[in-house]
């Protein structure tokens, strides 16, 4: 059953828990990058209000241009800005010249001037990207075109090299309690990740990794400039939470890594044992929840509507799905819910009609933010576009933050302020 006119397009409303991943906090994950915002002064100030927030207020600039900077052209003010900021900051390694949504109306050629930004400034990497709204519901959003641009910095003369994975569309920092670790590294296999390093250089090593493993869907289009700019080879296995799902995707991922490597002969992943802990845990939490009705919003993951499958298959009683629109990657999982399970609730959060909160039972536990601010809900799963997970970690992970959730009435006030804004 759909609610607000489910998937309608009409003005939006942003709550205060729609935070998560937006382009400043991603592009920062390159050591040594800065970010220059051209736009006029309004266009941007969410974002930088957001930049100084999550502490990234000494890596973004902003050049202010004015209404009359419109009508005859910025080209050289874009270019007087940069040499202005590289003069400055002697620290900068690669420069990210944002545009806003206007540039695609009016053809600022971006990426001429920051090749000509480059060339003035020997050794620093210069790089065109856009922050333009206009385009969340493409092929190429905001996001997935600043991850191309990132991953197009590197610059090595050994391509695809060394036995190594680069977990592509991951942001936080998977810890290496994750079963991922173990299995590839019983290939003699290292996994590498954006937040692991403290230098460019460092972050340049990427592109000596033979392998891209394509987590979101946001890292597809950087694994594929990759793939055919440094030789890598990608394969996808989406962050899920169906233990189905990892099950599958680790045994064909272990036939196609056996054509081509050798396992150690003391072996450390143990695909069952892990799969029977994980399902112990899932259990214990189920009995725990004890009815507990569960709301899944889209601010916690990329692919709730998954995430709501699994957890009825587990025995959790799913209330209701807070989403804005199907994904691709879960569209299967929409259409299996809208065809077994027709009482769960969908919601769009950004609906206009989703501003008025008038919910009687708050009674609920919630995964993620925004569905819990809308829903009022006494209880919070503190989840955030998948932070930290994969895999079985990634289950239990969840499960052992849904049996915390609800051990005290959530402070939601305190924890959308302490994670932050989208930038």
């Amino acid at each position: 059953m759909c609610v607000n006119n489910c998937f309608e397009k009409t003005l939006n409303y942003s709550s205060p828990g729609h935070g998560g991943w937006g382009i400043i906090r991603v592009a920062a994950l390159i050591p040594e990058s800065h970010q220059m915002f051209i736009c006029p002064s309004a266009c941007f100030r969410h974002g930088a209000l957001g930049a100084v927030q999550h502490g990234y207020k000494n890596r973004t600039s902003y050049l202010y241009i004015t209404p009359a900077d419109i009508v005859v052209g910025y080209d050289n003010l874009i270019i007087e800005g940069a040499d202005e900021l590289l003069e400055k900051d002697k620290t900068i390694k690669v420069l990210f010249l944002f545009v806003p949504c206007m540039d695609d109306f009016i053809g600022t050629d971006i990426e001429a001037i920051a090749k000509e930004v480059e060339q003035k400034h020997p050794g620093i990497i210069v790089r065109a990207c856009h922050m333009n709204p206009i385009a969340a519901e493409t092929k190429r959003p905001p996001l997935v075109t600043t991850m191309h641009s990132m991953f197009s910095t590197i610059v090595t003369d050994d391509c695809a090299t060394e036995d190594a994975v680069n977990l592509c569309g991951s942001f936080a920092p998977i810890e290496k309690e994750c079963e991922l670790f173990d299995f590839l590294g019983d290939y003699k296999i290292a996994v590498r990740q954006l937040a692991d390093y403290q230098t460019y250089e460092e972050f340049c090593e990427m592109g000596r990794s033979k392998y891209n493993l394509i987590m979101r869907p946001a890292g597809k289009f950087a694994a594929e400039y990759m793939d055919k700019n440094y030789g890598t080879s990608s394969v996808q296995y989406m962050i899920s939470y169906d233990i189905d799902e990892i099950h599958e995707n680790y045994v064909e991922w272990d036939k196609m890594l056996a054509e081509k490597h050798e396992k150690k002969e003391k072996t450390v992943f143990d695909l069952e044992a892990v799969e029977k802990e994980t399902k112990e845990v899932i259990a214990d939490t189920v009995k725990k929840l004890n009815g507990l009705p569960v709301i899944v919003s889209d601010s916690a993951v990329i692919r709730p509507f998954a995430l709501a499958g699994a957890l009825m298959k587990y025995g959790f009683h799913v209330k209701e799905i807070i989403a804005q629109e199907v994904l691709p990657v879960d569209k299967e999982a929409y259409e299996y819910i809208c065809e077994n399970y027709p009482n769960v609730k969908i919601t769009q959060p950004r609906h206009h009609k989703s501003a008025v909160r008038n919910n009687e039972d708050t009674n609920v536990v919630t995964i993620g933010f925004e569905g819990a601010y809308l829903r009022q809900s006494d209880y919070v799963v503190d989840l955030s576009g998948d932070e930290g997970m994969y895999g079985y970690y990634g289950v239990r992970r969840l499960m052992e933050m849904l049996g915390k959730a609800i051990e005290e009435k959530a402070d939601l006030k305190k924890m959308i302020e302490e994670y932050g804004a989208v930038v």
